[in-house]
């Protein structure tokens, strides 16, 4: 009865620069995390860009990137369509000071959507702009590892513990400055199984750099316990653009029974192999991810874990710090193949996904990620 994660065929995505209309309108997918598969005009004013998922069936999470530029200014309506999917994330427009260099972001609103379809006014000009599900600046690929860098400290630790389907690096960040302690306990972090969960991947960045943080709350944590984050299990899905799942067409966080795929493989691996070996605790995992909510899912309250019910005495703590965020939970079983459940059975901890609302502002994800850390 589990998910079949052995693999399936994907519809490539070709890079390419199109241009239509008189005077010409450019789009373009040549950069990390792009996806527009084609550019159409419709009539004089109005054009249309078609998006469609890696393949398909496929959760409703239409991941969109693109540039768009004019050969002169002018006003344009602008539709995007989807194959296998309906509008779901607001329009993000990030106005560039030059063609290399992205500058100021923000919603664009007054959208109409009709049948899944999104269609807006845009102004355009000889500079491009991007226009993406979610920003795009310091979520791609190549600028995580530029980013990383800041953790080159005594207490942290950088490495690649595999490698994706398409030979991406599987990286483990390890919080460890509690070599005085013999008896450590360890929280596992995971980020970015499906690629367009920022919001839950920057709740995670701030939960992370929290509890690296020179608070002495943090560091009183780091004398009892290790921190072994991955931060993104898909990265050929983030950087391809994919809607939800791997270079190999499947839902990694549906692969934690089997391990099927090298990404789930490369993160088990890890640490189980820490653990073993140093015959350290595994205390707890949360797993990051976004949705149209703030919610958490944990284990049932009656299952026994170790600490246990840690997620619903944790809950009511961040509930309190965040009341205007108006989080929920909903309880699971532990039979589902995912990386909560894989958690529990293999270490006996307790474990949670952490599905964090797509649209949060970026002062909201600061706050949230910084209050649940403490």
């Amino acid at each position: 009865g589990v998910t079949d994660t052995r693999g399936t065929l994907i519809s490539t995505q070709k890079k390419k620069t199109i241009g239509v209309g008189i005077p010409k309108i450019w789009i373009s997918n040549e950069f990390e995390g792009a996806r527009a598969i084609d550019f159409y005009q419709v009539n004089k004013d109005t054009f249309e860009i078609l998006i469609e998922p890696e393949n398909f069936p496929i959760n409703n999470s239409p991941w969109y990137s693109f540039n768009i530029w004019s050969d002169q200014e002018q006003s344009i309506v602008l539709r995007l369509t989807y194959k296998e999917g309906s509008h779901r994330y607001i329009p993000k427009l990030t106005k560039t000071i030059d063609s290399l260099q992205f500058a100021e972001t923000s919603p664009i609103n007054h959208i109409h959507i009709s049948d899944g379809v999104a269609t807006f006014n845009l102004n355009v000009y000889k500079n491009p702009q991007q226009i993406s599900a979610h920003p795009l600046e310091g979520i791609r690929y190549s600028d995580l590892l530029k980013q990383l860098d800041i953790y080159k400290n005594t207490s942290t630790y950088i490495d690649t513990v595999g490698y994706s389907l398409l030979g991406r690096p599987i990286i483990e960040l390890t919080i460890n400055d509690s070599s005085s302690i013999t008896n450590k306990g360890i929280l596992a972090l995971l980020s970015r199984q499906h690629p367009p969960e920022t919001s839950g991947y920057r709740t995670y960045q701030e939960f992370f750099n929290t509890l690296n943080g020179n608070t002495e709350l943090a560091k009183t944590f780091r004398k009892h316990f290790i921190v072994k984050a991955y931060p993104i299990v898909n990265p050929d899905g983030v950087v391809n653009g994919h809607w939800r799942h791997s270079a190999a067409g499947i839902d990694l966080n549906r692969d934690w029974i089997n391990f099927n795929q090298p990404e789930t493989r490369s993160v088990r691996d890890a640490l189980s192999t820490y653990v073993s070996q140093n015959g350290w605790q595994l205390y707890y995992g949360i797993d990051f991810h976004s949705t149209n909510e703030n919610i958490f899912y944990p284990i049932l309250e009656e299952i026994k874990t170790f600490p246990d019910n840690l997620t619903q005495q944790w809950f009511k703590k961040v509930i309190e710090e965040n009341p205007s965020l108006n989080f929920t939970s909903e309880e699971f079983d532990t039979s589902s193949p995912v990386s909560k459940n894989w958690f529990f059975h293999t270490f006996g901890s307790d474990a949670l996904t952490f599905e964090v609302h797509d649209e949060l502002s970026l002062e909201e994800i600061r706050i949230l990620g910084e209050n649940s850390a403490n």
